[in-house]
């Protein structure tokens, strides 16, 4: 008989054990390697959602294949999952264990965009600016984006901060307009 666990369910479960074992990174690591794959490989998605393979077998086939790239605890969520819904459900529970660890760890998110490359210096000193200005760890992804001209958008959580000569180029020409 199938578990009716919903992935909050086993979210919170998955990260109750995994923090009782001191293995939250490694866990947090296995489910984003996991959703990566099964959201990048095909065979990976019919794997998931293959109702001839039990859920016994998936965590077997798991435990093999993945090695060290996996972990025994995410191969054996994965046997709950319901195979129609399984890789919604694994991508819900990879955000979620994401965001508890994030939560536990004092590590706030933040998402930048630039005009232009930045070097390894230049990103380790936004990082600890941001880290002293905000109190907390950043995870801090850079993206590229050459229409800004110069300067710098930030997105911390679900707060925008728009410090692009692009978006000063459209403040002034609306003040402009305005006059």
């Amino acid at each position: 008989m199938k578990h009716k666990l919903r992935p909050k369910e086993l979210t919170i479960a998955l990260f109750s054990v995994s923090e009782k074992q001191q293995v939250l990174e490694e866990v947090r690591n296995a489910l984003l390697s996991l959703s990566g794959l099964a959201s990048t490989n095909s065979y990976f998605r019919v794997f998931f959602q293959s109702k001839k393979i039990t859920g016994n077998q998936k965590v077997n086939i798991l435990n093999n294949l993945l090695g060290d790239k996996g972990h025994p605890l995410v191969n054996e969520v994965v046997s709950y999952l319901n195979a129609s819904t399984a890789l919604s459900d694994l991508k819900s529970i990879s955000k979620l264990f994401d965001t508890m660890f994030k939560d536990s760890k004092n590590i706030l998110s933040v998402h930048g965009t630039v005009a232009q490359n930045m070097t390894e210096s230049e990103i380790e000193a936004l990082r600890s600016s941001l880290a002293q200005l905000l109190g907390k760890e950043m995870d801090l992804i850079i993206d590229i984006d050459p229409s800004l001209i110069g300067g710098i958008k930030l997105r911390i959580d679900n707060t925008f901060l728009d410090a692009s000569i692009q978006n000063q180029l459209q403040s002034l020409h609306s003040k402009l307009l305005q006059t």
